[in-house]
């Protein structure tokens, strides 16, 4: 088959799991072909080995039943930067870059300490760091598979000098220092509504029956982690800003905002110590 076919066929079986079957197409088959995207469309008439047509359509069919695209994919972008993405390891999402931007604009290019709760990818630390030149920083998960993912991506971004990643629980963690902004997208679905989520770790998301269950305690022991006037930055779903604000002053915090992503919708909750 010659790459205009190929694109067709996967046009035709992704318009109904995707809002983007074209681009999703084009990605997919760039990929497998070791080519930029570009070039696909000076390569219409070429034809493709039969052995990466079947590669190419095993993505198509995985693509087909559901599993996320970004995972086939290997990569997805953040913050304008390449992070690898595995199964196992939530995927970035756009809207938690409003953590990054918002802590950024805070640092104003000036040292910080910086720690991440729950760093999944390290998107949001290694982003961090790598606009804020001076920073340094730690990540904690819980998860195996993401502390050895998100090393991979501080290698990527050459940031292994300026971040460390490990593995153990929130709860059981105890610094010796303190931080001058902590951030965390922490699990915060709904348990009802893991079900509409396909194959991303479910303690990733799971945030129980209203979505609140890690904040309390995460709010009650960042404040005694934090420097003195240091920032926490934490992410929440859309309809729990005004009561992520009061828990979080009722810890203590002040000069408490609910920050607002692109998309006009409550996405961060901000305090300071």
């Amino acid at each position: 088959m010659d790459v205009k076919s190929l694109l067709k066929h996967a046009f035709n079986d992704l318009k109904s799991v995707s809002d983007a079957p074209v681009l999703e197409s084009e990605l997919l088959l760039s990929t497998v072909l070791g080519v930029k995207r570009g070039k696909l469309y000076l390569m219409e008439n070429s034809l493709v080995d039969d052995y990466l047509v079947r590669k190419f359509f095993v993505c198509i069919e995985k693509r087909k039943k559901g599993y996320p695209f970004f995972y086939i994919f290997g990569k997805r972008e953040f913050m304008n930067l390449e992070f690898i993405v595995k199964e196992g390891v939530l995927i970035p999402r756009s809207e938690t870059e409003t953590i990054v931007e918002e802590s950024l604009k805070i640092a104003n290019g000036k040292k910080m300490k910086v720690f991440d709760i729950g760093t999944g990818s390290g998107c949001i630390i290694l982003s961090f760091l790598y606009y804020n030149k001076l920073s340094e920083g730690t990540g904690i998960d819980i998860s195996k598979a993401a502390v050895k993912l998100a090393s991979s991506n501080a290698k990527k971004l050459n940031l292994i000098d300026r971040v460390s990643f490990l593995n153990i629980d929130f709860s059981l963690y105890n610094p010796s220092k303190e931080f001058d902004i902590i951030f965390s997208n922490p699990p915060y679905v709904k348990r009802n509504k893991i079900k509409d989520v396909k194959c991303e770790p479910y303690r990733a998301l799971n945030g129980g029956k209203d979505g609140f269950k890690f904040y309390p305690f995460l709010f009650k022991k960042s404040i005694s982690m934090l420097s003195r006037g240091g920032y926490l930055f934490v992410e929440i779903d859309d309809d729990m800003g005004e009561r992520a604000a009061q828990i979080m002053k009722d810890e203590g915090f002040k000069d408490i905002r609910i920050i607002k992503d692109l998309s006009n919708l409550d996405r961060v909750v901000c305090g300071v110590k």
